[in-house]
């Protein structure tokens, strides 16, 4: 594939990727190739697991129902 196409009439280039990706995740803590990128936390309450999850751009949250796949992702908590 070459490293242009061009999609209604506009030249679009690719981005040169890393062939690894590292991402590990320590006591809440994500790091990837580029640093540290986010820090996550978990509680259960009842029924509900409630996620909350902040990095650079303010502080978001998910609730969800263990084991039924049922959540709400991506609730605005906080914006940075």
């Amino acid at each position: 594939m070459p490293w242009w196409y061009r999609n209604s009439n506009h030249l679009i280039t690719m981005t040169k990727k890393s062939p690894v990706n590292f991402d590990k995740s320590i006591a809440g803590f994500n790091f990837t190739e580029r640093g540290l990128k986010s820090y996550s936390k978990s509680l259960r309450i009842g029924p509900f697991s409630v996620t909350f999850n902040a990095r650079s751009s303010g502080v978001r949250a998910s609730v969800s129902i263990p084991g039924t796949g049922l959540s709400k992702q991506g609730i605005e908590l906080l914006k940075f």
